[in-house]
């Protein structure tokens, strides 16, 4: 049985994520919008707002994060005005580059099954298995060399901050002593958040995001919060995550504001 709270986070996990004071991450949330930043991105969720208030709320948003930054919003059940994703298309944001339109918050709250014992999974404490790790990330979803040599540049900052304040923690997988798939998990009081899993191509299909599943389920029960919640594409990782134990919770609509791909104001 997943309790309300729980559903509450994994509709909403932006609201209840540990953002450490010092972090280039911060989080404005004022009861009628909840907005999580960082250097690069944005979230937009727990939108609570009266119908004739949304064309305000837009621009108050937009003031709050620079139009070079990827702005998501993500508009669940409890989103107000209900009809918000309809609103936002007509205010001139648009559907998401990535074509991926919702996504569906899940939770767990038993233990997954165990990984193959050939697949060993560390929480990632130095900076070389850093960088591996988002190797397999970028093999994974195939992103061009170009754009790599600019994230490159910006790893040994990523790394020092999650190393001094614990969070995002990163897990890497190997296979057979190589670096096969990555994950990340962001702590809560109410559990954990699961984020970022990615599996090489020469990978899939030997277990490996199972694996990920498990360690990041120790993570939370040996902090005291045992349950993970995490918003899945339905065309990639949801079946796999069902098979896992995960309970559906809620559909979530994503929207994107089309300014910040375009960097006019």
């Amino acid at each position: 049985m997943i309790s309300g709270e729980l559903r509450e986070y994994a509709e909403l996990p932006d609201r209840f994520a540990w953002v450490p004071e010092g972090s280039s991450v911060s989080r404005f949330d004022d009861g009628r919008v909840c907005v999580v930043q960082g250097v690069t991105w944005a979230s937009v969720s727990a939108v609570s707002v009266d119908d004739d208030a949304v064309a305000e709320l837009v621009n108050e948003v937009r003031a709050l994060v620079a139009p070079i930054k990827l702005c998501t919003w993500w508009l669940g059940p409890s989103t107000r005005p209900a009809d918000l994703p309809a609103r936002l298309l007509e205010l001139g944001l648009s559907e998401p580059r990535d074509r991926v339109t919702t996504v569906r918050a899940l939770a767990l709250t038993r233990e997954p099954p165990q990984p193959a014992d050939e697949i060993a999974v560390e929480v990632v404490a130095d900076f070389a298995d850093f960088v591996a790790a988002r190797d397999v990330q970028w093999d994974a979803f195939e992103v061009p060399a170009e754009r790599r040599e600019r994230l490159r540049g910006e790893l040994r900052r990523d790394f020092d901050e999650s190393a001094k304040l614990g969070v995002p923690v990163t897990f890497l997988a190997r296979l057979d002593g190589r670096p096969a798939a990555t994950a990340m998990a962001i702590p809560s009081d109410r559990g954990v958040f699961l984020i970022a899993g990615a599996t090489a191509p020469w990978a899939r299909g030997r277990g490996l995001y199972r694996a990920l599943v498990h360690a990041r389920w120790e993570f939370a029960a040996a902090r005291g919060t045992p349950a993970l919640v995490t918003q899945a594409d339905p065309a990639t990782s949801y079946p796999i995550l069902k098979r896992l134990g995960f309970e559906d919770v809620c559909e979530i609509a994503r929207i994107e504001d089309a300014r910040q791909s375009t960097g006019s104001t």
